[in-house]
């Protein structure tokens, strides 16, 4: 393993997506072995009090990093990590060993964004794509009227979050609502990629800041932070489940992949926390989609074509960052 490398593999594993764009994955190299460590003073004790949407960030970051691998013809090979105190908690010791044939997902990694816009709209080959989605792990919902019904439980649940103050206070902090912001294109979410424009960024700050307890007063909260809008739009609803006693690391990586599949059906997503987050929503949706009660449902996308793919930068840490 050589560090140019390293850099190399490092560096397309951080393009994996992230809770709130934390970015929690840094990556140690120590002769032949590659260390992935958890920085946790990237957390959110709000919103994941768990730990549990960290961990899928980190199975992610090591998806990442093993499709990358794939394409350097190298297969992963994994050893649980020796416990240190420290804010890096060691998550994976990694050995890489030649033989592997390049991973076929591992070419959409580069054009993977999400798109938290609109969709264009919705055509019968398109919902046919979509049903292709359906698998072990996923579960496409392509009916319209669905679609509409679902979109609504959708911003009730969000809003639960929304009105607890320490996950509203939490989630502004990790929103760059202005160019100029430091972070603006290392971590967090920025007013671009949450296809925001000046005024509805102007907009955002006041209703999730100091506007959110008058604005709930008067009921206007839950309309203006609606994306019942833009969720209608989709072709489908992509319920993604797993099993119920899986670990989220484990569940990280197959999220991961998922996402890579609708990249390679061609549409653009957006994740739908809410849905799962809340439990009596998931618990809802679950039996909707009729799911087995042996399944967990982890996450959900809203999936569609995008009315145009140009490409925005990628909030990421540098690899000085990340390489540790």
């Amino acid at each position: 393993m050589t560090p140019d490398l390293f850099r190399t593999l490092v560096e397309k594993a951080a393009m994996a997506p992230s809770v709130h764009n934390v970015q929690p994955a840094r990556w140690r190299l120590s002769g032949e072995t590659v260390t992935l460590l958890q920085d946790t003073r990237h957390s959110l004790p709000a919103a994941d009090p768990t730990g549990a949407d960290v961990a899928k960030s980190l199975g992610a970051a090591f998806e990442g990093f093993s499709l990358a691998a794939s394409e350097a013809g190298l297969t992963v090979q994994t050893t649980p990590p020796a416990a240190t105190d420290g804010p890096l908690r060691p998550i994976a010791e990694v050995r890489l060993s030649k033989g592997a044939d390049p991973d076929p997902l591992a070419r959409h990694v580069p054009t993977r964004q999400s798109w938290r816009g609109g969709f264009a709209p919705a055509t019968d080959v398109h919902r046919q794509t979509a049903e292709t989605l359906n698998g072990q792990d996923c579960t496409a919902i392509t009916d319209p009227h669905q679609i509409a019904e679902i979109a609504e439980v959708l911003d009730k649940a969000s809003l639960l979050f929304l009105k607890q103050t320490a996950f509203r206070k939490e989630l502004l902090a990790w929103m760059r609502l202005r160019r100029g912001h430091a972070r603006w294109a290392r971590d967090g979410m920025n007013s671009e990629a949450m296809r925001l424009s000046r005024f509805e960024s102007l907009g955002a700050g006041v209703v999730m800041g100091p506007g959110f307890g008058l604005l709930n007063r008067f009921g206007l909260a839950e309309t203006l932070m609606a994306e019942a809008p833009k969720t209608r739009t989709a072709t489908a609803i992509l319920l993604f489940h797993r099993p119920k006693d899986e670990d989220p690391f484990t569940s990280g990586r197959a999220f991961y992949r998922a996402w890579l599949r609708i990249e390679a059906a061609g549409f653009g997503a957006a994740v739908l926390a809410a849905l799962a987050d809340d439990p009596q929503t998931a618990q809802q949706i679950s039996a909707e989609a009729g799911l087995s009660e042996d399944r967990r449902l982890v996450s959900a996308f809203r999936i569609g074509p995008r009315p145009d793919h140009t490409p925005f930068a990628r909030a990421r840490r540098s690899l000085d960052e990340v390489i540790v």
